[in-house]
């Protein structure tokens, strides 16, 4: 607990009294003050060991009793010292560095003795721009709390990822758009399930935003907030104990529709004649996207530099652009015959995918994919009497509904139950396979069809080469 304790150190009757500020082991401060006071105030005769001498008193031993000056006296220095212990919790409890100029600065705002115009004047002076300095910090200290602020500063972190560094920016907009409906401006301590149950019910009833995309911006509010916490150097920055753990909207994907291509739509955009050159690449992007699973941002890592061997199979070995992660592709004889037809899948597209986009759904179109499948669309919606676009679900034809996305998603359900899911999730980059499922919406019950099938497929085959057993006539042994 912080002490203040004044010392007389002058040899004068009267004199100016010396202020101590103790506080543990790391501050221990003494500096002269303007404060005058009498040298028989501090002293007091004792006898020890048969010898008299002087020694000076604390300044609670000071008596309250004696003379009305003294009293007084004793009044003005006990209001200095309550003065400055409770600055001094204050500016300690809001991070202010406690130096012996802090103490300096501290004794004359608090002192009472002031005796010229000029010693007013600069306590005047002082004391603006101690509350400036704490105006200052209090002001800094309000803004790296702010939770907007946070997220602004995924922005340096993403600064050079594009997909990324836009997701946070839309993400910073609509907490602003939060903030203005709530007239609150929200901190990063208040990140907590009480935040997240309003947010949701604001996103979901009033905006009409989509389960998975309300859960994605908490998710990365989230992600903000911990980023701020985990480099705030100043130790200024508080958290929610919720923070890691609070919940978000559950059965996000009951009832999500999966927009695939299978083989027999594969093969049809394959046999397509696509007069167009500038769809060629579109049409590429298609076939080598759903057979390797690969995010169209990675496709032109399929390079001769990141070929690998083992055993005497090749394979592309690199990381991936979104998680950095490392991938594994395995050269099959399928995607030997895509290279061998297309090239191998490098293009011209802008890295955003926007005109991507739009050339496969041309490319699906031409191939005769034009069958009525629900869908998420895009439509115009007005929401608080402004125009809003959401997705929702309707009846479109299927070229309309195939993006970028629709390659992972093709590959991991193409091949899930004909090969080992640990194969798939080594590409999609999913932990179990719970997720992969929930990632094609393939629910538990497709278990019982592989499981039939691969039980089917075993005895077919045990059988068959139980059949393709010749057997050996062993002659008879000759009697001698």
């Amino acid at each position: 607990m912080a002490k203040i304790n004044f010392i007389y150190r002058g040899q004068k009757d009267v004199g100016n009294l010396s202020i101590r500020l103790i506080d543990g082991k790391d501050i221990d401060y003494r500096i002269s003050t303007p404060i005058k006071s009498k040298k028989e105030y501090w002293f007091k005769r004792t006898t020890k060991n048969g010898k008299t001498k002087k020694v000076h008193i604390h300044f609670d031993d000071l008596p309250s009793n004696s003379t009305a000056d003294l009293k007084k006296h004793k009044e003005d220095l006990t209001k200095v010292s309550k003065d400055i212990l409770d600055l001094f919790i204050k500016d300690n409890n809001n991070g202010e560095p406690i130096t012996k100029q802090w103490l300096k600065n501290a004794v004359e705002v608090c002192s009472v003795i002031l005796d010229t115009k000029n010693k007013i004047i600069k306590v005047s002076k002082t004391r603006e721009e101690i509350a400036q300095a704490k105006k200052n910090r209090e002001d800094y200290i309000k803004s790296e709390n702010l939770l907007s602020n946070a997220i602004q500063k995924m922005f340096v972190k993403y600064k050079t990822n594009f997909n990324e560094l836009k997701k946070y920016k839309v993400t910073h907009g609509l907490l602003l758009k939060y903030q203005a409906s709530t007239k609150t401006e929200y901190q990063i301590r208040e990140l907590n399930q009480n935040f997240a149950d309003n947010f949701i019910n604001w996103a979901e009833l009033e905006m009409k935003y989509s389960k998975s995309y309300i859960n994605s911006q908490l998710k990365r509010f989230r992600s903000s907030a911990v980023y701020a916490y985990e480099n705030d150097e100043n130790d200024i920055i508080l958290i929610s104990k919720k923070l890691k753990s609070f919940k978000l909207i559950k059965d996000v994907y009951k009832g999500k529709i999966v927009v695939t291509l299978n083989y027999e739509e594969l093969d049809r955009i394959d046999r397509t004649n696509i007069e167009d050159a500038n769809l060629l690449d579109a049409k590429k992007a298609i076939l080598i996207g759903c057979e390797t699973g690969l995010r169209y941002s990675d496709q032109n890592k399929l390079i001769d530099t990141n070929i690998k061997n083992i055993d005497g199979v090749n394979y592309w070995k690199f990381r991936t652009q979104k998680t950095d992660s490392i991938v594994q592709i395995t050269i099959t004889e399928r995607i030997l015959y895509l290279i061998k037809t297309y090239g191998l899948p490098q293009t011209n597209y802008p890295a955003d995918g926007v005109k991507l986009n739009k050339d496969i759904k041309k490319v699906c179109k031409i191939a005769g994919l034009t069958e009525e499948i629900k869908a998420k669309k895009a439509k115009v919606l007005t929401i608080n009497n402004k125009q809003e676009t959401r997705n929702i679900t309707d009846l479109v034809p299927k070229y309309s509904a195939i993006t970028t996305r629709t390659f992972r998603r093709s590959f991991a359900t193409n091949y899930f139950g004909k090969i080992d899911t640990s194969l798939i999730t080594s590409i999609t980059g999913h932990s179990t396979e719970k997720q992969l499922r929930a990632y094609i919406n393939v629910g538990d019950e497709t278990n019982i069809v592989r499981t039939k099938e691969q039980i089917d497929n075993f005895h077919k085959e045990r059988k068959e080469k139980k059949n393709n057993i010749k057997l050996t006539v062993i002659p008879k042994t000759i009697s001698q």
